[in-house]
């Protein structure tokens, strides 16, 4: 399992290898996109690795405030209460990220004991647990090979024990029983006793053993009744959004609070609104948009245009004032 999942804009690359192979010393295990494959999907790997991770540091600088992305990460790590920041090149994390600390680092050239450094040292330990430096992760030990039991040297068998004529004398006394009560039974029907009651009459009626008895209780299950599928906008032949990939999953049937959005960042507030679209099959024009959307499968981007209802178009017009105080 990865320990630090780290957040950084590529032309801070050097920088970002310098951290790494400090964190990795300090015994955790690190992931950064350099170890993308070719075949992978981008937004899908980012996804699980920020969810799997204990730890998510974002390096803030110039280039990183300008990227979108590394916001969205940041917001994800946030909303997981994973977050850790440090910052270069002497810049302040964006809002809302500046309202949380951040260790400062523009400075830092591997020192140990430079406190930009020993700031992210205590979250790590604090997030992660504690490590022993260049150890890394102790190993799960193998277990241990079960030691072949001592040879015993074999013993002679012990004879057969004299066969008892016990059985044969209980054979003779059961035979002797039976005898005995067949011989009273004769005697019975011949003096006139009747029929044995184990015996049924053949005067009898027969019972229908397939009916119920008069006064039965016998309980009735109706039958499920179908409900009707709502009418909706969606195509019939696209599957429905999870609820795990909405951010508001209900936002097409109840109007979003103020106070569920007033902590958002730019980036989650972009896809709450959009996602309202995208349930109905919007093509995005937004490159961005088109590749976070596309990793889901309930994505089917079909239409130019898609109507909304009332409380949809309400939902969409309070995000946007969210979005504002932020300059989109």
């Amino acid at each position: 399992m990865v320990d630090v999942f780290i957040s950084y804009s590529r032309r801070d690359g050097e920088m970002v290898s310098t951290l790494a192979r400090a964190m990795e010393a300090e015994g955790y295990r690190v992931w950064w996109d350099a170890e993308i494959a070719p075949h992978q999907s981008y937004g899908d790997v980012i996804t699980t690795k920020i969810e799997m991770a204990k730890a998510a540091l974002v390096v803030w600088s110039p280039d990183a405030v300008g990227s979108e992305w590394v916001r969205a990460e940041a917001d994800m790590a946030r909303n997981h209460r994973k977050l850790i920041q440090t910052a270069i090149d002497g810049v302040t994390p964006p809002l809302p990220f500046n309202q949380i600390q951040y260790a400062e680092l523009t400075d830092w050239r591997g020192e140990a004991d430079h406190p930009g450094w020993v700031a992210v040292k205590r979250s790590l330990e604090d997030l992660c647990g504690p490590r022993v430096p260049g150890e890394g992760p102790r190993p799960v030990p193998p277990p241990a090979v079960p030691r072949p039991a001592p040879r015993v040297p074999a013993q002679p068998a012990p004879p057969p024990p004299a066969a008892s004529r016990w059985p044969l004398f209980a054979g003779i006394a059961i035979g002797g029983l039976a005898l005995a009560v067949a011989g009273g039974v004769l005697l019975g029907q011949r003096g006139g006793g009747g029929v044995p009651a184990a015996v049924p009459s053949a005067s009898a009626s027969p019972v229908a053993l397939s009916s119920p008895a008069p006064d039965a209780a016998v309980a009735v299950v109706p039958a499920p009744v179908a409900q009707a599928e709502p009418a909706g906008s969606i195509d019939d032949d696209v599957p429905l959004p999870d609820p795990a990939d909405m951010t508001f999953a209900d936002s097409s049937t109840r109007l979003i609070r103020p106070d569920e959005i007033g902590t958002m960042g730019p980036s989650t507030l972009k896809v709450a609104r959009n996602e309202i679209y995208a349930r109905k099959g919007r093509r995005f024009r937004d490159p961005w948009l088109r590749d976070w959307f596309g990793r889901y499968a309930w994505y089917r981007p079909r239409h130019d245009e898609v109507a909304l209802n009332p409380i949809e178009r309400r939902n969409v017009a309070l995000i946007r004032r969210a979005e504002a105080k932020y300059g989109q």
